[in-house]
């Protein structure tokens, strides 16, 4: 009895180190995400991990987990070899030739889809089988991808643009279809206009995107690039039309320039239509009239035979017709007697060229007005003290009374001197400049005296100004006396000996 129950004891322990040894040592190693496309090739990993001490593999199965039940997809046996089940046995093989062999090597047991179909989407189970570790299994998402197709188009056969009508219609269309996952849709047009997209869930678990570019169809948009890029998986495609739109003419008449002059040779009508399709009738009629008879029609033109006569006036009306509709242009002609002057190409040539040719003089000779303008300012900006102030005092004559000039008080005697100076170059005589030696410093500070008090700087005068004079007014002497004098200084007579009245120079003042 107690030799059986050491036995049970033993054989627990030894069950309990390989089970310990398998949670921390045997693992089955696996991608946990793997795709690929719909037809193309895809592995599944499965390898063992077999730690010491080692375990026996009796076999290993892969399985498909499908809403919550396992299906079996193949098993590889040590004593059975490998079995793969029909649904997918020409499509699943074991990568490792090994598997296969007689005596095979389980431990990696990678399994490979060729082939891959969109049903082939699922979560797969690789599960070892070991003794005495028991199962050993994880787990492998597999998803399927599928790439759409791309399909562009208009939207109908034939868009045809009504005569006063806004409104929108598809005008084309662009289709990514049965695509997984959803890719997406834009549009690169000259012409502005209105995206639809719409996105579908097939019954397979793929999707389509239905996009319509939208427009008023108009002569306008006819023969405009429409162009549909879809991207998918990072992947740009691109695919265009071209706007077939049908519309009825559009109709002008050319031919009258306005100079149809009696006896006028060789004068004719064109009737000129845009229209898709193309016209496919062109009818010419005269309003409250009929076409005169040296008139002929060949198709669009309508040909004037021989000289142009009074008989030839008129309103002359073209119809143009294509499947779409009818419409009509006109032109009024009238006759002159004489032919208008026609102005020749080379004096046209000729007149343009002497305008340009008196711009470009008229634009030199303002340049260079505005150029001497600003010397001027420029060169009297720059002028000394003593002229700045000199300028403002010089007066017109008729700025003077009749016995007197006006000026402004001075701040010191060197302007008071230069204000006398200007006055005897332009306004007075000679005989009355002031003498410039000795030293300009014996004139006086206040020059400027009124007639009812004395002033010893000068001689008196018997001129005076009328009324009362303001101390700004100075009135010169009627007679030829120097204004100024020498002043007194002991043992000197005024002026000295053999010195007379002193001219001041013109040219020592210019």
């Amino acid at each position: 009895m107690g030799s059986s129950a050491m036995e049970n004891k033993l054989w627990i322990l030894m069950m309990g180190m390989y089970l310990t040894a398998g949670v921390n040592g045997q693992s089955v190693e696996m991608d946990e995400e793997k795709s690929g496309f719909v037809g193309s090739k895809v592995d599944l990993q499965c390898r063992f991990i077999n730690s010491s001490p080692p375990v026996k593999i009796s076999q290993v199965t892969w399985q498909k987990l499908v809403n919550g039940s396992k299906q079996n997809v193949a098993i590889a046996n040590p004593s059975l070899g490998v079995s793969v089940a029909p649904l997918y046995r020409d499509r699943v093989s074991f990568k490792n030739g090994a598997v296969r062999r007689r005596t095979p090597n389980l431990e990696d047991t990678t399994i490979t889809f060729s082939s891959l179909r969109l049903s082939d989407e699922a979560a797969y189970i690789c599960e070892y089988t070991t003794f005495p570790a028991g199962n050993r299994e994880n787990t492998v998402n597999l998803t399927v991808f599928v790439r759409p197709t791309t399909q562009m188009s208009l939207s109908t056969p034939t868009l045809v643009a009504a005569r006063s009508s806004n409104v929108k219609t598809p005008v084309a269309t662009c289709v990514l279809a049965n695509g997984k996952p959803p890719g997406t849709i834009r549009w690169e047009a000259r012409v502005p206009g209105e995206v639809s997209t719409r996105e579908y869930r097939n019954e397979d678990g793929t999707f389509t995107v239905q996009s319509d570019y939208i427009l008023v169809p108009s002569r306008d948009t006819h023969l405009e690039t429409l162009t549909c890029v879809t991207t998918y998986n990072e992947e740009s495609f691109s695919d265009s039309v071209i706007l077939d739109i049908q519309y009825e003419p559009d109709v002008m008449v050319e031919g009258y320039d306005g100079n149809w002059y009696l006896n006028r040779e060789n004068v004719q009508l064109s009737c000129l239509a845009d229209a898709n399709p193309a016209v496919s009738l062109y009818q010419w009629r005269v309003m409250n009239g009929s076409i005169p008879d040296n008139v002929e029609i060949r198709d669009n033109l309508l040909i004037f035979k021989g000289p142009v006569t009074y008989g030839l006036q008129g309103t002359y009306v073209c119809e143009a017709t294509n499947s779409i509709g009818t419409r009509a242009a006109s032109v009024d002609i009238s006759v002159i007697d004489k032919p208008l002057p026609q102005i020749a190409t080379s004096d046209v040539v000729s007149v343009v060229a002497l305008l340009l040719a008196a711009g470009v003089l008229l634009g030199i000779t303002i340049t260079v007005l505005i150029l001497k303008i600003r010397s001027r300012k420029d060169n009297s900006s720059n002028d000394t003290p003593s002229r700045k102030l000199s300028q403002p005092l010089r007066k017109r004559p008729d700025d003077f009374q009749h016995t007197g000039r006006f000026y402004e008080e001075l701040p010191n005697t060197a302007d008071y001197v230069s204000y006398r100076l200007a006055c005897n170059k332009e306004d007075y005589p000679e005989p009355y400049s002031p003498p410039i030696q000795p030293p300009l410093s014996f004139l006086p500070q206040h020059p400027y005296q009124t007639p009812s008090q004395p002033n010893t700087g000068t001689s008196s005068g018997s001129g005076s100004s009328a009324g009362t004079a303001s101390k700004n007014t100075f009135s010169p002497p009627t007679h030829t006396t120097a204004i100024f004098k020498y002043p007194s200084v002991p043992g000197l007579t005024s002026p000295p000996p053999g010195v007379g009245t002193y001219t001041f120079p013109k040219e020592q003042y210019v």
